[in-house]
């Protein structure tokens, strides 16, 4: 073994190297929020009556999705422009034109959409009758979506040990709240909300901190004709490349959040249980591949001459990864499901090692994503990532009243190992050229200078 990929190797890796370092702060995010998150629901589930976990959970759910509807696709335009802001003064154009005009709109989105989510949804009907709710609802909307981009700004400074900090103290500050609210009373729904959207808040103060005193002082800003004209002009560059980075994260979760339905709708809820418990234990490992993709983005956006060196040298981290985490799994399988009881185990295990499989196609395609990104090639990899949502969404459909959860896995299993067939096929479309001088130069939103040339000359 090589010492690149023995632990000792792995170790000075993480320190001296920009694209590992930034890939092990966000797995290390994930893990932090995962842990502390567990921690906080099981002792939210103790504390509280179902029917107030369970009304909570929704308005929160509701107020994540409408952030992540404003900020996903402006993240990743942030990815691809910030590392091209060399002075402090073009930095901080971008980084508050972004943050302001997104928490704006998000806050305009959250306080419109309280009266058509409550009586759209019916347990929702709070949010048009109680004052508090509403206010923690529309506040936490915005500090959620400044928390988001926050963290796609330390990714692109490849600093995601500030991403991990500012979590670490956002899901700690949640946490402390729980705790709190039932020390002095009978927690309910507004507190779980309340305690969200206070996290996010803090959280978002505690990233601005970070950006001061870490990257570029942010000051006072002032508002004149000039400064909103140059405002007004960046938003527009982000504006472009953002929809294309939108329509690849949401091709990117598509399955995430409708395979649980589809299990729901033709299997019913208790082998949906199995199948959304299976799918969080073997998730421990999808974590790996997009973690380290997100930092080739981020990378790449630094510097895209020698992209094909960085993807292949990232395809053999995530297998160092991917491979021993794999087996450990699969042998702790058993024990680990049956935490949740006998019959998670014996339904759930055969969907797991399949899911594990799934994990090596699941490197190629994410690396290939991530190359697209960055050399600007957003409609291709939005195409291959809605291609392998329709596949593994409606092949669960189909599959899943014949051969049950198993079915859905495979779905998804056939799905990743189609697109990973496709990158190999179509290389030359969706990998790197080999030869950095036949990749053309990508700016900081993304576009190739010969495109940025064309449309001035317009």
């Amino acid at each position: 073994m090589s010492s690149t990929l023995s632990p000792v190797g792995l170790v000075r890796q993480v320190r001296a190297d920009s694209l590992t370092r930034n890939s092990v702060g966000i797995m290390g995010t994930s893990v932090v929020n995962a842990g502390l998150g567990y921690i906080y629901w099981t002792l939210a589930a103790r504390l509280m009556p179902a029917s107030a976990v369970g009304l909570g959970s929704a308005m929160v759910s509701a107020m994540v999705i409408l952030s992540l509807a404003v900020h996903m696709g402006v993240g990743g335009g942030l990815t691809a422009r910030l590392p091209r802001r060399a002075s402090r003064e073009e930095w901080l154009l971008t980084v508050l034109s972004a943050l302001g005009a997104c928490t704006a709109v998000t806050f305009a989105l959250a306080a419109a959409a309280l009266f058509p989510l409550a009586f759209a949804l019916g347990p929702l009907h709070a949010l048009a009758t109680d004052p508090a709710l509403a206010v923690w609802f529309v506040l936490g909307a915005a500090g959620w979506t400044g928390s988001g981009l926050l963290d796609y700004i330390f990714i692109a400074q490849r600093s995601s040990n500030f991403m991990f900090a500012r979590n670490a103290v956002a899901s700690a500050v949640k946490l402390a709240a729980l705790l709190a609210v039932t020390a002095f009373g009978h927690p309910g729904a507004t507190d779980i909300l309340a305690t969200w959207s206070l996290s996010a808040l803090v959280g978002m103060v505690y990233g601005l901190v970070i950006c001061h005193r870490r990257f570029h002082r942010l000051g006072t800003v002032r508002i004149n004709t000039a400064r909103w004209r140059s405002s007004g002009a960046e938003l527009m560059l982000l504006a472009r490349p953002s929809f294309g980075h939108h329509a690849i994260s949401v091709g990117g979760l598509i399955p995430t959040y409708l395979l649980p339905v589809v299990v729901t709708t033709r299997l019913g809820t208790q082998d949906n249980a199995y199948f959304y418990v299976t799918w969080m234990v073997g998730s421990s490992i999808f974590m790996i591949s997009p973690a380290v993709s997100s930092a080739i983005f981020a990378e790449g956006s630094h510097d895209d001459r020698g992209l094909r060196r960085l993807a292949l040298r990232s395809l053999r981290i995530i297998m160092a990864m991917v491979g021993p985490a794999t087996l450990v799994v699969a042998a702790a399988g058993i024990p680990i499901l049956e935490i949740f009881g006998p019959r998670y185990a014996s339904a759930g295990y055969g969907l797991l090692i399949i899911l594990l499989l799934s994990s090596f196609p699941d490197t190629v395609t994410n690396i290939a994503v991530a190359t697209l990104r960055v050399r600007g090639r957003l409609r291709t990899a939005a195409a291959l990532n809605g291609c392998m949502a329709v596949i593994s969404v409606g092949g669960a459909w189909i599959a899943a009243p014949r051969l049950g959860i198993v079915g859905a896995g495979l779905a998804w299993l056939g799905a990743q190992t189609a697109g990973a067939v496709a990158v190999v096929a179509l290389r030359q479309v969706l990998w790197p050229p080999k030869d950095p001088a036949a990749a053309p130069s990508m700016n900081a939103s993304g576009m190739n200078t010969a495109t940025v040339l064309a449309d001035g000359a317009r």
